[in-house]
């Protein structure tokens, strides 16, 4: 009867356990709903070495350096953009480092045997990150072409979802709220929220991942301090704005190695020199009939990556409004040169003929990326 007394007493234990287990968590989720087992990788060893067209070229989907397949860390600094890529046996391996001068923007990638698995982007204090692959045994950007992961962080405040699950976690003023079932309020639009005290009263803080857009945003509503029911719209804020039409690593490079060769050049040239966010005064953006470009490199390039920024990156489309028609229909066509095109305008072939870093391979233009595309309209909306 004694032993009887006992087992019953155990379990009720066990029982008691696993209802509180249910009621501060979700059931058999709450351990690891929030966690992901994002795989480390580690940035190659070797030498660090700046990015110059004389030493580097891309061959066979390889990066050499100095006809030897390199490993090591490539610095680079143009106009534009300055940082570091990690390279392993000719394949961008571990962290990658791009800070656009024009828009103050830090983004950070990190790949694993030439594959993109995780970027960040950081922008006014807000650093906000995907994940592509959940854990190294999962490929789920590359079979479902979506995100695993999302995370933003700003002060004291930071949001988690694992989009393969749909849960997450909240930190608000330094209170941590855990095991969170993310609601999927569409197909590609997934939020957590958690209820906080303050200034006297209860709101409803949610965090919201519109995957398809790209935008992740904060909203908070004012509860009805009788039942927590009603809720009201106070504040609105939008915390990042996430560009999904990434380039490969391999082609990132081929664009950083082109705009690396106009560096010098253009740094020599002194009525090029501007502060940043301002455009050069120079006769191409003054006058009417553009000068014609010297037969080596020129800096075509550079201000097409520059202009791109600005627009692309930091919505500024004001800056358009610097160039003459004509100038922008030369910008607007540096980017399907850069992309081989071949023109059928004898205008442009001519123009594009005497560049260096010029070659026309494709007779078709559907050679850009959904982006560039709206860059090119944008433009002739101007034009």
């Amino acid at each position: 009867m004694k032993k009887l007394g006992v087992a019953i007493l155990m379990l009720a234990f066990i029982v008691s356990c696993g209802n509180k287990k249910d009621e501060t968590g979700n059931g058999k989720n709450s351990a690891t709903a929030s966690t992901v087992k994002q795989e480390k990788i580690q940035n190659p060893q070797g030498p660090t070495v700046a990015l110059n067209q004389a030493d580097f070229k891309i061959e066979n989907d390889f990066i050499y350096y100095q006809g030897n397949i390199f490993n090591g860390k490539v610095i680079f600094d143009n106009n534009v953009k300055s940082g570091y890529i990690y390279v392993s046996n000719g394949k961008i391996e571990g962290e990658a480092e791009i800070n656009y001068k024009l828009s103050g923007i830090k983004r950070t990638e990190v790949y694993k045997q030439g594959n993109l698995v995780s970027f960040s982007v950081t922008e006014n204090g807000i650093t906000t990150e995907i994940g592509l692959t959940a854990d190294s045994n999962s490929n789920s950007y590359m079979s479902k072409k979506a995100p695993a992961t999302v995370s933003t962080k700003y002060g004291k405040n930071s949001y988690f979802i694992n989009l393969e699950n749909a849960t997450g976690k909240m930190e608000i003023n330094g209170k941590i709220f855990d095991n969170l079932n993310a609601d999927v309020e569409e197909e590609n639009m997934q939020s957590i929220s958690s209820i906080i005290s303050e200034n006297g009263g209860n709101y409803k803080v949610t965090y919201i991942y519109d995957i398809a857009q790209g935008k992740i945003v904060e909203k908070k509503y004012r509860m009805d301090s009788k039942n927590d029911k009603s809720e009201v719209l106070s504040e609105i804020r939008e915390l990042a704005d996430i560009n999904m039409e990434f380039s490969s690593g391999m082609r990132m490079f081929g664009e950083l190695l082109d705009a690396s060769a106009g560096t010098s050049q253009t740094s020599q040239n002194p009525a090029t020199a501007t502060q940043e966010g301002q455009v050069a005064a120079t006769p191409e953006n003054t006058a009417a009939q553009p000068q014609p470009a010297p037969t080596g490199q020129d800096d075509d390039l550079a201000l097409l990556d520059r202009v791109y920024d600005e627009v692309m990156h930091k919505n500024n489309t004001a800056i358009l409004n610097t160039f003459s028609k004509e100038k922008l229909g030369y910008i607007r066509n540096t980017m399907f040169a850069k992309k081989g095109y071949k023109f059928k305008n004898p205008k442009y072939a001519s123009y594009f003929s005497q560049k260096s870093w010029y070659r026309g391979i494709y007779d078709s233009d559907e050679i850009l990326s959904p982006e560039e595309k709206r860059f090119v309209l944008i433009i002739k909306e101007k034009e």
